[in-house]
């Protein structure tokens, strides 16, 4: 087997990010994490493994989600007609009714764009980790032998609820830790398991900027599933095995940047198709700073509207992997007919989200079906902004710059 040179790792990142300059960052920054031995990973082998494993995942939670058969069903069948009356029950295969819209809307809003974001931002908040773990080995602020399990290596147990004995807690199943945990594996006299587990560091990476407070109240929410135990890249430590000093471990917030998109568009004489600048290099880098004694701020230099950007570009061709599956195979409707099944699930969910405002749903919902349409027909420079549907006659001939074409031909 071949393995992928740099640039090839760059290119294929790009063609699911839809930005170079991203992919970029993101190969860079996960091949320091695999450079580094005391990093455990979910994916052993290549950039590509690690993100290619992370874009699985998060296409495997969208798929297996309660709500995943219902946003195929959108694809596929989409809500009523405009003039059907209002539906409020549905026979769970075919058409939506109008809370089924909702609730689609909801998913793909909250769920599905903040999945491929967050995927993105914990790539990205790898090696300014991998920086900050080697200065805290460096300073003595945690012991040399230290490993930092990342991302879906590290599980917590659910918290169901209190009993009244002992600490008061009932704890479920394994699910998603902390982004990041810090340990030492320390010898114990339990011959069974052979170490316990010392916690000294636990990072948060978020997508979307967020008051300190908030993100120190998910930390401390880590520290108080650890009561239950922890499985890390697998091996379970029950929670008699774990030492944490909650007084002093190190606490680690990663943050994207606040810097803007440019909104510049370009649209010349005679042409369907408006053109923007190409996905910009950050205008900051990467900082890392001591905010407190044992807390710690990343800010890294990716925006949350340069994430957004390309998570909303992620989900649109996750909408063509669904229609792949729901129009490979048989007949496309007449007016499709010269399109592969991947453009179908395109213009499938662009045709769905133009007919959802006109049923009996909120305004919230109106709101973002008309923000989802937009974006997934006009780029999320021109969509982000808008309340109101956008059409081609809103972006007069004329020019500001750039390199990136979105064809409106579909709005004829």
């Amino acid at each position: 087997m071949n393995t992928l040179s740099h640039g090839d790792v760059v290119e294929r990142i790009a063609s699911v990010t839809a930005s170079r300059p991203l992919a970029s960052a993101v190969q860079r920054s996960v091949a320091a994490a695999i450079r580094c031995p005391s990093i455990r990973l979910v994916a052993d082998g290549t950039v590509w493994d690690v993100f290619e494993t992370s874009l699985n995942a998060a296409i495997r939670d969208i798929a297996e989600h309660p709500l995943g058969k219902l946003f195929r069903r959108l694809i596929r069948y989409g809500p009523h007609d405009p003039d059907f009356p209002q539906s409020l029950v549905s026979d769970n295969e075919t058409t939506l009714s109008d809370p089924e819209c909702a609730s689609a809307l909801q998913f793909i809003f909250s769920h599905m764009v903040n999945r491929f974001k967050g995927e993105l931002s914990e790539l990205l908040a790898m090696e300014p980790c991998t920086e900050l773990v080697h200065l805290l080995r460096q300073e003595g602020d945690i012991p040399a032998g230290a490993t930092l399990y990342w991302g879906d290596t590290v599980e917590e147990r659910r918290r169901i609820s209190k009993t009244g004995q002992g600490d008061g807690m009932r704890w479920g199943s394994f699910t998603k830790g902390a982004d990041g945990l810090i340990v030492e594996h320390m010898p114990t006299p339990r011959e069974e398991l052979g170490v316990s587990l010392g916690i000294h560091g636990i990072v948060e990476v978020k997508s979307m900027p967020l008051p300190k407070k908030r993100v120190l109240v998910q930390i401390k929410n880590h520290m108080t599933r650890l009561g239950g135990g922890v499985r890390l890249a697998g091996q379970e430590f029950l929670r008699d095995d774990i030492r944490i000093n909650s007084t002093s471990v190190i606490r680690i917030m990663a943050l994207p940047s606040t810097w803007k998109l440019s909104r510049e568009w370009r649209r010349e004489e005679g042409e369907r198709a408006i053109t923007f600048p190409e996905p910009p290099e950050p205008p900051v880098e990467t900082r890392i700073e001591k905010i407190e004694p044992n807390l710690w701020r990343i800010t890294l230099a990716w925006s949350k509207e340069s994430l957004e950007q390309a998570a909303y570009e992620m989900t649109f061709g996750y909408m063509a992997q669904v229609g792949r599956h729901v129009f490979a195979g048989e007949a496309m409707p007449k007016e499709w007919e010269d399109m592969t099944p991947d453009e179908a699930g395109r213009n499938a969910i662009k045709m769905m989200l133009y007919y959802i405002p006109l049923r009996p749903i909120s305004k919230h919902h109106v709101r973002l079906a008309t923000k989802l349409y937009n974006i997934y027909s006009f780029g999320y420079p021109l969509g982000a902004d808008s309340r109101q549907m956008l059409w081609p006659e809103d972006f007069p001939d004329e020019y500001l710059g750039a390199a990136r074409t979105i064809d409106l031909t579909a709005r004829s």
